[in-house]
Order: structure tokens, then sequence, then C-alpha cells
């Protein structure tokens, strides 16, 4: 879960922080971003060595070298972070090549504990890869929202226009999440999970981590989004980043509770 966490957030930020304007951010908010998500792809790879998971499965090999990979080109975009107002083509690339590691390492860490059996099909594996990528993307937004709220403090600059570009991804972001876990608990409900059990006889088994996905994981992280749009919306930087600091904790608790239904009821979502 170590792995799997920091591979996705390292991905979902650098993929968010592609979608903003390079001329209208400060550019040392930009090296902070990716000298972060360069740091948990750099940790993940020396904690995944040291313990020598490397050698259990071919699967670990890869997420390795795929996150590997990953950090290298959010190093990249470290190193370019001064010229990437100027140099727009080739930030996005190295976002996205640091993107697509991090995220392809954070689906092959999954799928290597998903649980097995009649569900562990083609689909279920594209159903749990699309789970995640989503669950990054909200990751990345918020987390990508309250840093460059903070960045506010010392680029006086900065117009308000990049703080309301990535409110209105992290919005995005919170809606997509709320409709595939809608989607998902209806297909469970349809195909059944296992050995044919109720999908929701399997969330009241698991009620303490269901009720932190459901309400903190996405009610309460749509809440926060909501008020943050609206101090956005009024110009209001710093009760923006405050409300976003508080946002992304109940994100992170309730991606990682995500992470624990998929092992309990074998299900997405």
């Amino acid at each position: 879960m170590f792995a799997y966490f920091l591979y996705a957030l390292s991905g979902g930020m650098l993929a968010v922080l592609a979608t903003g304007r390079t001329a209208d951010i400060a550019w040392k908010f930009i090296r902070i971003t990716a000298l972060l998500a360069f740091s948990m792809s750099a940790v993940v790879t020396v904690w995944t060595l040291r313990n020598g998971f490397v050698t259990r499965s071919g699967a670990d090999g890869a997420a390795l070298l795929l996150g590997g990979a990953g950090g290298l080109a959010a190093a990249g975009v470290v190193l370019i972070a001064p010229v990437a107002g100027r140099k727009p083509g080739w930030f996005r690339a190295l976002c996205a090549g640091a993107a697509a590691g991090g995220l392809a390492a954070a689906c092959l860490c999954v799928l290597r504990d998903a649980p097995a059996g009649k569900t562990r099909q083609t689909l279920f594996e594209v159903a749990v890869c699309i789970n995640l990528v989503l669950g990054a993307f909200l990751l990345g937004s918020i987390t990508v929202a309250w840093l460059l709220g903070h960045a506010y403090l010392t680029a006086t600059r900065m117009t308000i226009a990049p703080l309301r570009h990535f409110t209105w991804v992290l919005s995005i972001a919170v809606g997509v999440r709320a409709a595939f876990f809608a989607v998902s608990i209806g297909a469970a409900w349809l195909v059944g999970v296992g050995d044919g059990v109720s999908i929701f006889t399997l969330l009241a088994n698991s009620w303490i981590i269901a009720t932190l996905r459901i309400g903190l994981g996405i009610v309460a992280v749509a809440i926060f989004a909501y008020m943050v749009a609206d101090c956005v919306r009024l110009r209001s930087t710093q009760s923006a980043t405050g409300i976003l600091y508080f946002g992304s904790l109940f994100a992170y608790v309730g991606e990682l509770a995500g992470r624990q239904l998929l092992l309990e009821t074998g299900w997405p979502l």
C-alpha cells in the first residue's frame, strides 16, 4: 500500500500540473511540486530495493522500473522549471512521462495484491486500473491546489487564474470520482462479487472502512471542493488554502480506505 500510494500521488500531481498554463504559474511552484513528486518516487525505489521486494515477482521489478523512469522524468521537470514558461511543450512531455510511469507502477502494485477469484478477469483488472487513475487524479488535483495556495504567500505577482484553473480541475476530479463509485457499486450489485455475495453485505461487514471511504473520501471532499470554489470566486486565496489542507487529508484517507475495500470486498470502489 505504501508504494502504490506514493506512486499514484506523484503521478497524479504531475498529470494535473501539466494541465496548467505555465506562463501564469510561478516557476518556483513548478519546481517544488516536481521535486515532491521526484522525492516520492525516490523513497519508494529505495524502500523497495532495501526490503528486497523486487526479487519476489516480475510485477515488482516492472513497477520499480516504471516508477524509476517516472522519477527521472520528474527530475527533468525540476530542471526545466525555470524555463517552463518558454518551453511548455518540453514541460508537458516530461510531466506526461512522469505521470505515466508513476501511474503504471501504481497499477502493477495494486494488481499484484488484488484478490484472486472469479472477479479477477481482464474486465476486473481494467476497472481496478481506472479506479486507481481516477483516485490519483483526485489526489493530484487537491495536492497541487493546496501547494499553489501556499505559493501565493511568496509569489505575490501570480494572478488568481492558476488557482481558478486547478480548482476547476479538482471539481471535475471529485465529480468523476463520485460517478465512478456509483457505477462501480451498481455493477457489483448486478454481477455479484466473488461467490455472488451482495456488495452491500460486504460493505456492511467492513462498515468502518466503508464509512471512511464514502463519508470522508467522497462526501466531505465534495463539500470542501465546493467551499474552495466559492472562496476562489471571492478571490480569497488564504481561505481556499486552509480548506484545501483539510480536504487533502480527507482525500488521502478516503483513497487509502478504497484500497483496503478492494482487499476486503474484491471490487474497486
